[in-house]
């Protein structure tokens, strides 16, 4: 098993979002990912097949209250902020 999926089923575990810090840093830690593109109008972009990730990401970003949108582009998952 790698290392990245081993992290994953760790993240999985922690359901409970309810710390708003620790929900913070796991979505720091997305953001510094190689997955994140800057668009014009100072707008994130989060691109990746994976559907853990994108599934997590979207829970991250509605625990925050972060406005966002999903757009599906060749069979990609993207979320413009």
């Amino acid at each position: 098993m790698s290392f990245s999926t081993n992290v994953k089923q760790e993240l999985n575990k922690n359901n409970n979002l309810t710390n708003k810090e620790l929900v913070k840093y796991e979505l720091i830690g997305y953001l510094i990912s190689s997955n994140i593109t800057i668009i014009k109008n100072s707008k994130i972009k989060f691109s990746t097949e994976s559907d853990y990730n994108i599934n997590r990401f979207a829970k991250l970003l509605s625990n925050l209250n972060i406005d966002y949108n999903i757009e599906v582009v060749r069979e990609k998952f993207c979320y413009n902020i």
